[in-house]
Order: C-alpha cells, then structure tokens, then sequence
C-alpha cells in the first residue's frame, strides 16, 4: 500500500409495495431496521453526501459542442470503468487519463487543449463550492449524537486528507471517526478491501454496520462482504435492504425501526437529487 502520500443486477425477486398496487417494484427480502445491531455506517461521499454530477453534467456539455453527441450514461460509463478507476487507485495521472479518454472519442489535440484549458478552472471551482445535499448535515449531526460511528469513503485521485477538507468545507468536519480514500488503499469500488478498510476503522463485523450508498455497483459490493445496505439517490437497477427518499429518513430507519421505501409514484422510482420524494413509513417486520 502507499504509505499515506501527503498528510495521508438485478436480485432476487421484486415484491409490491403493500399499498401501492402498480407501479415500482422493489427487491424482495427487506429486514426489520430494528433488527440490525448497527454500531456503525460507511457513507459513499459521492453523490450521497454531495451532489459530484454537478461538474460531469458541465464537461459533457462542453464535449456535446464539440461533436461528440453521446448521452451522460454512455460517456461516463467508459470514462469511469477504463480510465478513472485507474486514476482513483493512483495507477494514471488524471491529465494523462483525460486526455486519453477524449482521443479515444476521435477528438482531435486541438479541441482536447481547449477543453483542458476550459475545464481546469471549472473542475476546480466545483469541487471547492460543493454543497451538501439537503439533510445531510442535520442527519449525520443526528446519527452523531446517537453514538454510532461513522466512515466517509470516497473513490478520488486525492488523499484522505484532502477529502477531509472537503467535508469541513461541508459543514462536516469532526462527524466521522475516518476518512478513507480510494488512492491511499490503491482500490477502488467495489473491491472488497474498500470496505474491509471501512469495517476496520469502524473496528466491527460486517453484520454490525450497514454502507449508505448510490452506485448500484458499489451496493453490490458491500452486500457481497455481508454489509447490510441503504440506498439513496440511487440508481434505477440498484438493489439493496433499505431505500430512502429523503436522506435525513436514515435517521428514522436507525432509531424507529421502520422500512422506508421510495414513492412509488415516481415514474422512475428514484428520489429527486434535490426534491425529495414522500416516503411512505412501515412498521413491523419484514416482507
């Protein structure tokens, strides 16, 4: 491992919402909250605590005016899984991934220093005015107060220690017992040492802490190391024990033991990044 550069799909079958009738169908084989002994959680940062879509949606916008038509899915899909997984585990510099990836999408050296040269400042600003996502702050100040022990991850071409600004920039600081990143451990999600890592500094069990997270890849990935799962901002194949409209329903999922579940109203069955959607609260035990 590098020694601290710097300061540091689908399941199994769905079930029907009970009062729902048509419409969004979630995985079977939900667990009652309440039966969880959690004694700690490992929040993916991106995308879970702040929105990181902001900068993506810009550069796509950008590459669009320059000729290459493809949609946000397709393009990110590429740039992550061939180029940014390297980047995030210290295996490329971003620069040279970058560029790289725009070659392989027939851009010519010209548009590509004009987008390096567009983007630099851009990246740059969006990462320093980041903004949580409603109801972060109060929930995980909530969870705090509860006693429970909390992990950031975040997959990064940056340190721990760099992430931890960013969170004191989040109103975060001093909420979380760790902050781990992807280039210090050189492996990203969903390795099972990213949350082994986690489970190591929470210093518990597998079945004694639950990963709250959106990418439906690194769900997948915490249940596979016997992690009970919650899914927010989620994506539409993701499968996990719990979903969550709001985020500051955690809570409530922590606490009262109730079994959270997207509306489902909503045509795709996803919360809004900004408009949270009404859940619906059940008591009892699972279905």
């Amino acid at each position: 491992m590098r020694a601290m550069r710097s300061a540091l799909e689908a399941g199994p079958g769905a079930t029907m919402h009970p009062a729902a009738g048509a419409g969004c169908s979630l995985p079977a084989g939900h667990v009652p909250p309440a039966a969880l002994g959690i004694g700690g959680l490992v929040f993916d940062m991106t995308d879970v605590l702040y929105d990181a879509t902001l900068w993506r949606r810009w550069l796509l916008r950008l590459v669009n005016r320059l000729g290459v038509r493809c949609s946000y899915a397709s393009f990110y899909r590429d740039w992550d899984r061939r180029y940014l997984v390297d980047v995030h585990c210290g295996r490329r510099e971003y620069s040279e991934a970058f560029q790289s990836f725009l070659l392989a999408n027939h851009l010519s050296w010209a548009q590509i220093d004009e987008l390096e040269a567009s983007s630099r400042i851009q990246r740059e600003n969006f990462e320093l005015n980041a903004r949580p996502l409603p109801g972060v702050v109060k929930t995980i100040g909530r969870l705090a107060e509860l006693g429970l022990h909390l992990v950031a991850f975040g997959d990064s071409p940056y340190p721990a220690a760099r992430l931890s600004e960013r969170l004191e920039r989040l109103g975060l600081g001093n909420r979380f017992r760790t902050v781990l990143s992807s280039f210090d451990l050189e492996a990203a999600q969903p390795s099972a040492r990213c949350y082994q890592s986690a489970l190591d500094a929470l210093g518990l069990s597998a079945q004694d802490a639950a990963y709250v997270g959106h990418d439906a890849a690194h769900l997948a990935g915490a249940k596979a190391v016997g992690m009970r799962t919650v899914a927010f901002n989620f994506e539409r194949h993701a499968r996990a024990d719990f979903y969550l409209a709001r985020f500051e329903d955690l809570s409530a999922v922590i606490e009262s033991g109730s079994v959270l579940e997207p509306d489902n109203t909503s045509p795709d069955c996803r919360p809004n990044l900004y408009r949270g959607v009404t859940s619906q609260i059940h008591q009892g035990g699972s279905r």
